[in-house]
């Protein structure tokens, strides 16, 4: 029962802070990206059509501004066949995002630096003989701009252009080879839900609650019957 009492304080000194001190938002998002190769070399690369997705921390400083984390899983690559013309694969990484955002009203535009570590390179053409992983740098570094929309419930909808700063593959080991100029450039629309931090406390602390409550209400039924024997 002490466990019960302390987690009920806690969430009760929480939900007591007042909503204009509430600056911590915790969020979930995802959507569609399209992707494709850009640079000298990326002479016929095509449109590749995935996804994106995972969590977010956004720290409001003012009514206007806002700091925002990502980390989220994503797509890249090209629908290219050409090896040295196209990336010719799915590159999937691990991203982490920084984001400075500006707010007027419900609308709110985006820009800061993101970096993207690669898990796995899938080749367009099953039949053909897969490039190693090693050929492909294990880091992209991007930039991210972009604009959104968010209402009062939480919701919010979005669009982002993310161009690739790095090339995606590594320098050839061959004496006198020249870097390949392929890098990632993606479009992003994207769905998501932000929320306060005290609203996970009410969502513990509910079913605690009702254990509370449904205790509470056959003890007091238990002393029914021996308050009735009393009285006779």
């Amino acid at each position: 029962m002490r466990l019960l009492s302390g987690v009920l304080l806690v969430g009760t000194i929480l939900l007591s802070i007042p909503s204009h001190a509430q600056r911590i938002l915790l969020g979930l998002k995802g959507g569609a990206a399209i992707a494709n190769g850009i640079g000298t070399d990326a002479k016929n690369s095509s449109l590749r059509f995935g996804g994106q997705g995972g969590a977010l921390l956004r720290v409001k400083l003012t009514e206007q501004l806002a700091i925002q984390g990502e980390g989220l899983y994503v797509q890249r690559g090209d629908n290219g066949t050409l090896y040295g013309r196209t990336i010719g694969h799915r590159l999937d990484y691990i991203s982490a995002l920084l984001l400075l955002q500006y707010h007027f009203a419900d609308i709110f535009v985006e820009a800061g630096p993101q970096l993207n570590w690669l898990r796995t390179a899938t080749p367009n053409i099953v039949s053909a003989q897969a490039i190693n992983t090693l050929t492909f740098q294990d880091q992209d570094r991007s930039f991210v701009v972009g604009f959104g929309y968010q209402d009062t419930t939480g919701v919010t909808v979005g669009w982002r252009y993310i161009g690739g700063l790095s090339n995606v593959f590594n320098p050839s080991p061959i004496s006198g080879s020249r870097q390949l100029q392929l890098r990632n450039s993606t479009v992003e629309f994207y769905l998501g839900y932000l929320f306060e931090p005290r609203q996970i406390i009410r969502f513990i602390t509910s079913p605690v609650r009702l254990v509370k409550s449904i205790g509470s209400r056959k003890s007091k039924a238990a002393r029914q019957p021996a308050n009735q024997e009393k009285t006779k």
